[in-house]
């Protein structure tokens, strides 16, 4: 998913979009310094060292770094290859500016690379510099598709019929046990490396990587942002070298502190309160609580958890030979695809537009979702993956950083077992990470003693904590903790929020990191609530159809109503656009997608999206103008002739044509 950015003004909006606390009495603020131009380019240097136009970024140059395997081992002479991305500073050059970019552990950073959401004024003074960390995409990737693809969807459609969920009798703890143990076998062994070497694939290594790319172009000081797991890449850096970092901006920020259990069960509790805080939004908003009958969203949530966790839910899923996909709905499907839809203000709309579906007995949304989410083929269930994002590594880094408890492996089992039992079930509603420490018993890099870290201090170094009050996945408390022990950080959060807050295209954080990155300019204050961020804890609800095509007002209702629940269809939000897709239709039919020069387009072949209404005829939008267009036949119960524009500027709509037997000329 792509996010959507604008930029303003550097400055002069910023105390329109922030409101300031009073600053930290510990902390004085120095006066700010306007960044020093360091030399007129970084390509020749890019060239020097063989760089070339990165194949999947073609903006970026690549070059090739040739690194110690080890760094913390001089007699070990073995090197390994790291590729960095770089966009040269378009005028005078004030460094480099590195981005801790990849979420996960295990996604990649180059072809990943995304440049909308620097200002101008930032792309002119500093080189953007993103990489593929080791293991990871173009710098010798570690993989091993085939055993995780078991492992995954195993996990996917395991039935729990004994005792609560979750793994609280001895048989369920010795199979979750046994297929750690072989997940982590196959893995290694498909791998295909000494399992001695994986040691080397940790985030402290990841950051020395970043200091030989420093000293390879001669620059004394960087600037680094990083995001979710890139965090703790940029933490990592910044306790191994302060003096080499000129400034550090932390979003979505991770408290390096906790161990691998603690921080597991902090994720879980961020992701119970985001959750929580949707539903009860729900039962606020008129249109939402409709769609859920008048029924309390937290009910409905913990009546489907329960139902699913008693059995699976048996289901028929549209494919586009016409024939229904046949399966079952299980209670790790759906945490899965609850976690991943509160990531984003509108994934938490869609998912409770499936919520509210599920409770009237459609399943197909939630569904819909759970394909998406999953990654899973509907019509046969095969893993497809994601191409930008290594499994492989997200499981390894974790490992290989943190254990997860302490003692013998044995031991380390019995203490994950036991936290997990003390969250099984359906409360907290978004649980089990901590199993994660079952694969980190058995992985070969997990270190033997627990990894302790003090916190983060960084004297003189100005350090951004970017963080949200609901955000799922890095709580808003470790962002919090870590920027209350930094001697020179200034705190910017939102109220609501996701996970991570700069670059969406608010003026609060963005102008205030741009003012700081150009002009070397310092907030007022240590403490900063943006207060242009949207409130809400979702985007504005968009209604389900309804049953019946008799409950449409008029015409112009309906296809207001259609045009937004076809843009809200999860393959059409989410798609990625770079070739031609088509739809299965709930009811029948197909919607077929392309991209066109002006934008999306739409082809509909009696696509019912619900009972008694198809939809045939093409669709397009054209993103010059902002105008969305619809030029239909309607069949069923009801038929017609209908074009329909919207214009995205004005929001206004026309209708004009035939429906049941009238003229139609409506506008709103």
């Amino acid at each position: 998913m792509k996010k959507l950015f604008v930029f303003g003004l550097l400055l002069s909006m910023v105390s329109l979009a922030c409101q300031t606390l009073m600053p930290t009495p510990t902390n004085s603020i120095p006066p700010s310094e306007s960044p020093v131009i360091v030399s007129s380019s970084i390509a020749p240097k890019l060239e020097e060292m063989g760089g070339a136009a990165c194949e999947e970024t073609p903006e970026l140059t690549c070059v090739t770094l040739q690194v110690p395997l080890n760094h913390f081992d001089e007699a070990n002479a073995e090197t390994i290859g790291v590729v960095f991305g770089v966009l040269p500073a378009s005028g005078e050059r004030y460094g480099m500016y590195i981005q801790a970019f990849p979420g996960g552990p295990g996604g990649e950073g180059i072809s990943s690379a995304y440049l909308d959401y620097f200002s101008g004024a930032v792309l002119e003074h500093y080189d953007i510099v993103f990489y593929d960390q080791r293991g990871i995409g173009l710098s010798n990737p570690l993989e091993c598709p085939a055993a995780y693809e078991k492992d995954y969807i195993r996990y996917l459609t395991e039935v729990d019929d004994n005792g609560e969920e979750g793994y609280d009798t001895p048989e369920e703890q010795q199979a979750a046990i046994n297929g750690a143990k072989k997940y982590i076998e196959d893995c290694v062994a498909e791998i295909g490396i000494d399992p001695a070497k994986l040691a080397f694939f940790g985030t402290d290594q990841v950051a020395e990587d970043l200091d030989s790319f420093r000293a390879a172009i001669g620059d004394e000081k960087i600037w680094m942002y990083g995001v979710s797991y890139g965090t703790a890449v940029a933490q990592t850096y910044a306790y191994a070298h302060p003096d080499r970092l000129a400034g550090l901006i932390l979003d979505g920020t991770i408290n390096m502190t906790l161990t691998g259990e603690e921080s597991a069960l902090s994720q879980e509790k961020a992701f119970d309160k985001v959750l929580l805080a949707i539903l009860n939004a729900c039962n606020d908003d008129e249109a939402c609580s409709a769609d859920m009958g008048g029924k309390d969203a937290v009910a409905v949530y913990d009546e489907l958890a329960s139902k699913v966790a008693d059995a699976p839910i048996a289901y028929e899923f549209p494919l586009l030979n016409g024939e229904k996909a046949k399966g079952t709905f299980t209670f790790n499907q759906l945490e899965y695809t609850t976690a991943y839809q509160l990531y984003s203000l509108t994934g938490r709309m869609i998912y409770l537009k499936a919520l509210a579906a599920a409770n009237k007995g459609d399943l197909v949304p939630m569904l819909r979702l759970m394909y998406e989410n999953t990654l899973i083929d509907p019509a046969t269930y095969d893993y497809l993956g994601d191409p930008t994002f290594s499994d492989t590594m997200f499981l390894g880094v974790l490992c290989t950083d943190d254990t997860y408890f302490s003692g013998t492996t044995e031991e380390r089992i019995a203490q994950t077992i036991e936290a997990g039992q003390a969250s099984n079930g359906t409360v907290p509603r978004i649980d089990g990470s901590v199993y994660t420490g079952l694969s980190c018993a058995f992985w070969p890099a997990s270190p033997k003693e627990t990894v302790k870290r003090e916190p983060l201090v960084l004297e003189g170094v100005p350090t951004f904590v970017l963080n949200a009050t609901l955000d799922p996945a890095t709580p808003f408390e470790e962002g919090q903790f870590v920027y209350q022990h930094l001697a020179d950080g200034y705190h910017i959060y939102v109220e609501g929020g996701v996970h991570s807050i700069y670059g969406w295209g608010y003026e609060c954080p963005d102008n205030l990191i741009t003012a700081f990155m150009t002009e070397g300019t310092l907030p007022a204050q240590r403490e900063t609530v943006c207060k242009d961020w949207e409130s809400e804890p979702y985007s504005h609800y968009v209604p389900n159809l309804p049953g019946n095509v008799s409950d449409f007002s008029d015409p112009m209702e309906m296809m207001v109503a259609l045009d937004d629940n076809f843009y809200y269809m999860p393959e059409v939000y989410y798609g990625d656009w770079e070739g031609d897709k088509t739809i299965a239709c709930t009811y029948g039919g197909t919607l077929s997608l392309a991209l066109v020069d002006n934008g999306p387009s739409y082809k509909f072949d009696q696509c019912a999206m619900m009972p008694g209404l198809a939809v045939t005829g093409s669709g397009a939008y054209n993103s010059n103008l902002g105008i969305f267009t619809m030029n239909v036949d309607i069949g069923g119960k009801k038929t017609g002739r209908l074009d329909y524009t919207y214009n995205y500027q004005t929001s206004t709509a026309t209708l004009t044509g035939e429906f049941d037997g009238k003229t139609v000329n409506l506008s709103r």
